[in-house]
């Protein structure tokens, strides 16, 4: 058979089989697939780690001279409540040893520090060739921002929840608007000193509200001790509308130390997480998760544990605890003990690489792996640091933040290697890189206790920072030289310059689906096509139409 330029090098119908229908002889191998009708299209249905397609490397499968290169595919995945919570890896082409190739991935991220969810089904396309922007750029600090504690990616924005440390003020939820200009949102109504967390939930944002001690990062003592511990809504007109305080029920009075601000009563609420399509909230001092039931109700569902964090792996809700530990969540009240990570007393961020579930902990500041049950492998430390905090994936890369320095690092195979520092105020002996979410193609970070927001981007990448609709979507990645593309169901939703020259050409295999840089995918695919040129507007729509 012979092909013209307009012929994909690459074409995997996926209807009954995981052959390549281009004209070049593609050596593959496939694991795990299931063939089916979904939703009327038939398709290979991936079911996570023990699903792959992988295609040898190939010159067919090389950018032109010029750079250019597109994808295109149709995409089935579940909506929250179906599992689909996590999307996963949808082809690349990447040595991670070199920083070298190219990407196409939904992004759920979870687990950093009491944010949850910076990234929730979310399209990024990323390429690389080593490349790195040459120093962290300043973003601007949110109001009087002492912590950035909270940053999500949602619906089309950047936020941000704060915590500020005068008498007077509060913890406040920004929007950023570009450079270093963010729109305030408002605060809670309780007029307590922080915003912990924040999720897109249900069509609204939600964000959850207390009161940190800033003792434990040696800035005295607050000055605002007025107790938090509501999650509200906040909608498109700017009302926060009270959706009631996890934990509150049953607690003792508030009767709040006038001298550490310490209370005695469930004062906070962390990590905001949607999961099979419920809010899930933790609260430290409840020692509880807690499930939203609507109105003003959340009902408890366990562990009786102090939980640092929650992150979601392979389909299920995991708790980080304070002490250590990490649980799975099993529905109602039930929980499992998966072990506790090797000299950690403080399990505090997770992230998903290769489709291994990675936490990083306290006092040794080391990324530990799961093994399964109740098995964890110690990969190495984080620089000399004594806390990890912030964790993200991007670009193919995981990235961490510390303390007590706010450094960051990046891990590269078993190695960490220094990625920069988001906070030197020389007047605090801990700093913390405590946040961390992708958007507009870069990487960003939030810090204590300059409050700022830092980014700095790796290669190129474009991203489309709106949850992916469920059901059946089409896709297509383009670059060019000089610009990365995104198209959602024949419409471009987001572009992104390329800074310099990137070549993209690399002998590892091209995967598809599996878990080669993050989450293993779940999910169909079928007409999967890789084209070494730069398919038009026109292409593109029409393919949307197949």
């Amino acid at each position: 058979m012979k092909s013209t330029s307009a012929d994909p090098s690459g074409h995997w119908p996926l209807e009954n089989n995981p052959h390549n229908f281009s004209a070049h002889e593609l050596g593959s191998s496939a694991r795990g697939l299931t063939f089916a009708e979904v939703d009327g299209r038939r398709a290979a249905v991936f079911a996570g780690r023990e699903s792959s397609l992988q295609v040898t490397d190939h010159p067919a499968l090389r950018a032109s001279p010029e750079g250019d290169l597109s994808l295109s595919l149709w995409l089935h995945t579940n909506d929250s409540a179906g599992g689909g919570d996590v999307v996963g890896d949808l082809i690349s082409k990447f040595d991670p040893a070199t920083r070298k190739g190219f990407q196409l991935v939904v992004s759920t991220q979870t687990g950093t520090t009491v944010t949850t969810q910076p990234n929730y089904r979310q399209l990024q396309f990323g390429i690389d060739d080593a490349h790195v922007e040459e120093a962290w750029q300043d973003c601007g600090r949110p109001g009087h921002a002492v912590k950035i504690g909270a940053l999500a990616a949602m619906n089309g924005h950047l936020y941000a929840g704060t915590f500020e440390m005068e008498a007077e003020q509060t913890g406040h939820v920004w929007r950023y608007e570009g450079g270093d200009r963010w729109s305030d949102l408002g605060a809670p109504p309780v007029g307590c000193n922080s915003v912990g967390s924040l999720a897109y939930y249900d069509g609204d944002l939600f964000a959850a509200s207390g009161r940190y001690n800033p003792r434990g990062s040696q800035l005295g003592l607050t000055k605002n001790i007025r107790p938090g511990g509501p999650v509200y809504r906040i909608t498109p007109e700017g009302q926060w509308v009270d959706c009631g305080h996890p934990g509150a029920e049953g607690a003792a009075p508030d009767n709040p130390d006038t001298q550490t601000g310490e209370s005695n009563q469930a004062d906070d609420t962390n990590c905001l997480t949607v999961f099979r399509g419920q809010l899930y909230a933790t609260s430290h001092h409840r020692r509880q998760l807690y499930r939203y039931e609507g109105g003003k109700n959340w009902k408890p569902v366990g562990p009786n544990l102090r939980i640092m964090s929650t992150t979601i792996h392979e389909g299920n809700l995991y708790a980080l605890i304070n002490g250590g530990g990490v649980y799975r969540y099993e529905g109602e009240s039930d929980w499992t003990w998966c072990g506790d990570p090797p000299r950690s007393t403080q399990t505090y961020c997770a992230l998903t690489h290769q489709g291994r579930l990675l936490v990083g902990t306290w006092p040794e500041c080391e990324i530990v792996r799961y093994a399964g049950g109740t098995d964890w492998k110690v990969i190495g430390m984080a620089g000399y640091e004594r806390e990890v905090m912030a964790a993200s994936l991007y670009n193919g890369k995981c990235y961490f933040g510390t303390l007590p320095m706010a450094n960051i690092f990046r891990m590269d195979d078993e190695r960490f290697t220094y990625f920069g520092n988001i906070d030197n105020d020389p007047s605090v002996h801990l700093r913390r890189a405590w946040s961390m979410a992708v958007y507009q193609g870069a990487l960003f970070a939030g810090s204590l206790p300059q409050g700022k927001v830092m980014s700095r981007r790796t290669g190129a990448v474009v991203t489309h920072d709106h949850a992916l609709p469920s059901g059946w979507c089409h896709l297509a990645a383009v670059r060019s030289n000089q610009k990365l593309t995104l198209f959602l169901n024949g419409r471009e939703v987001a572009r992104s310059s390329v800074p310099t020259p990137l070549h993209t050409d690399t002998a590892e295999p091209l995967h598809i689906g599996g878990a080669s840089i993050g989450h293993a995918f779940r999910g169909a695919l079928r007409d999967v096509r890789f084209y070494p040129r730069v398919l038009t507007p026109q292409e593109v729509l029409h393919l949307a139409s197949l």
